[in-house]
């Protein structure tokens, strides 16, 4: 006789006794899913093109990310000259590691597809030819920066360890200095909707750090060697939330091609993005599990077992595995 499976209603999604550990996520807009909806997690904001340095007109065109996409510079580099057209290239990702290397065809306007699980492109020759000047820049943005970009400032102080919270938005976070003390200072705080927050306060202190946190968005401020004054200021610009849940697809190219959890209720997001809670652990029945057209549960069981959502073999009720 087999092993014995556990036996589950065709409608009930949890499949075993291994602890729910849930988390409050978005649901991005357009979509209206229904509990039990495997979810991934969008990360980056990749370019659809690259921008070029150097001698050459040809493009870069057709930018995608992968599952392994990471932030930072891209960097598609000419290091063999062409004989009359293309050219070969190297491509390293934004910790210097190489990705590949390819030779471009010797035909006027002839383009070469280069594909990875972190970035994939479209090169294609142009009427100047490439030659060892030539640098495509493909830059992947984090959807929260890590650092705050300062104004004009008169102190040099910074903003960094930035991180999104529960409440975060998509758009511009401006900190001004409205009270200005010696190695220290008040900064209003302005969410991208033009609401207030609340302020944040140093604590004085020559290079003191000061955390703060809100229910959108959290930082610290440190103190620089000149003090701040009033009017100095910073922006955020986050573009991605890091909360934000789609259905998973294999096929896509954000982040969201891996698995981040399970939606425990349904959800019309069709107009706007809703909030709601998504399973982060637990043994889930697998034939109530939904993905995006084209993906099934063999594309990503694994990678759902190693975040801990561990999909289950189930029947019918009544029925046994013999």
């Amino acid at each position: 006789m087999g092993e014995l499976l556990g036996t589950f209603t065709p409608d009930n999604l949890i499949g075993g006794d291994k602890k729910l550990v849930t988390e409050d996520i978005l649901v991005a807009a357009g979509q209206n899913l229904s509990r039990g909806s495997v979810l991934g997690r969008t990360k980056v904001s990749v370019p659809t093109t690259g921008t070029l340095a150097g001698t050459g007109n040809g493009t870069c065109t057709s930018v995608v990310g992968g599952s392994k996409t990471i932030p930072g510079a891209y960097l598609v580099t000419c290091t063999v000259l062409p004989v009359t057209h293309g050219g070969t290239f190297k491509v390293t990702n934004p910790n210097g590691l190489l990705l590949g290397e390819f030779t471009m065809p010797d035909t006027a306007g002839g383009t070469f597809d280069f594909k990875s699980d972190e970035i994939s492109f479209t090169l294609t020759d142009g009427g100047t030819n490439f030659d060892l000047t030539s640098i495509f820049t493909i830059t992947v943005t984090e959807g929260v920066p890590n650092v705050g970009t300062a104004g004009a400032n008169t102190g040099n102080g910074t903003v960094t360890l930035v991180e999104g919270r529960r409440y975060l938005k998509v758009g511009i976070y401006t900190l001004t200095c409205t009270a200005a003390v010696t190695h220290g200072g008040t900064f209003s705080v302005v969410d991208p909707d033009g609401n207030s927050l609340p302020d944040a306060v140093m604590t004085p202190g020559a290079g003191g750090t000061t955390a703060i946190e809100n229910d959108q968005i959290a930082f610290t401020i440190t103190d620089g060697g000149t003090d701040f004054v009033v009017g100095d200021s910073f922006t955020i610009t986050v573009t991605v939330d890091p909360r934000q849940a789609v259905l998973l697809s294999k096929a896509a190219t954000d982040g969201s091609s891996v698995p981040y959890c399970v939606l425990s209720e349904d959800v019309d997001a069709s107009i706007a993005a809703k909030r709601s809670i998504g399973y982060l652990e637990g043994q889930f029945n697998e034939r109530q599990l939904i993905f995006a057209s084209g993906t099934d549960i063999e594309d990503v069981r694994d990678a759902m077992r190693e975040v801990g959502l561990i999909p289950v073999a189930s029947q019918i009720a009544g029925s046994v595995n013999g």
